[in-house]
């Protein structure tokens, strides 16, 4: 005589296979939110230099955006110290870089100036440090006139011939 239902070894392997697919799906699962962090930064820092850049040519005197390590500073002239605050402080989750250049380091702040009609000669990328295989930009490169954001595709240095822009 056999009862309807199921055995215990039944009940185990289906228990069994419901873990382990759990245990994968979070895995993917954390993957794909430090990609989504990952993008939400890189578009949170064009969006603020795209901004700036308007704000420039709409209200005639040149801006700025201080970039450290950590955070980024934008400010509505060109001037900054101790007596002027920035008008927005924005943390960083992931560090940013940029290929050192004179005049510009990311440690102690570098600054990408807008003048009146929204051109910049600070020209420079700026990237995610932590980009390898996670998000779909991590890479904002600045040109006199234009902010194009992109993806780190090949290379370690973070220059413009080594991101794809999007």
């Amino acid at each position: 005589m056999r009862s309807s239902g199921f055995s215990l070894i039944e009940m185990v392997v289906t228990i069994a296979i419901a873990a382990i697919l759990a245990t994968v799906g979070t895995l993917y699962f954390q993957q794909y939110q430090k990609g989504y962090r990952m993008d939400a930064q890189t578009r949170l820092l064009f969006s603020e230099l795209q901004s700036a850049r308007a704000q420039a040519i709409y209200q005639r005197k040149g801006t700025r955006v201080k970039l450290f390590a950590d955070r980024f500073e934008v400010y509505s002239s060109q001037q900054d110290g101790p007596s002027v605050r920035p008008v927005a402080t924005h943390p960083l989750s992931y560090p940013i870089t940029s290929p050192t250049t004179p005049g510009f380091d990311i440690t102690f702040g570098g600054d990408v100036d807008f003048d009146e009609r929204g051109v910049t000669y600070d020209l420079r990328s700026i990237c995610l440090q932590p980009s390898a295989g996670h998000g779909g930009v991590d890479s904002v490169v600045i040109h006199y006139a234009r902010i194009s954001i992109g993806r780190k595709d090949h290379g370690d240095a973070c220059n413009s011939d080594n991101i794809t822009l999007k």
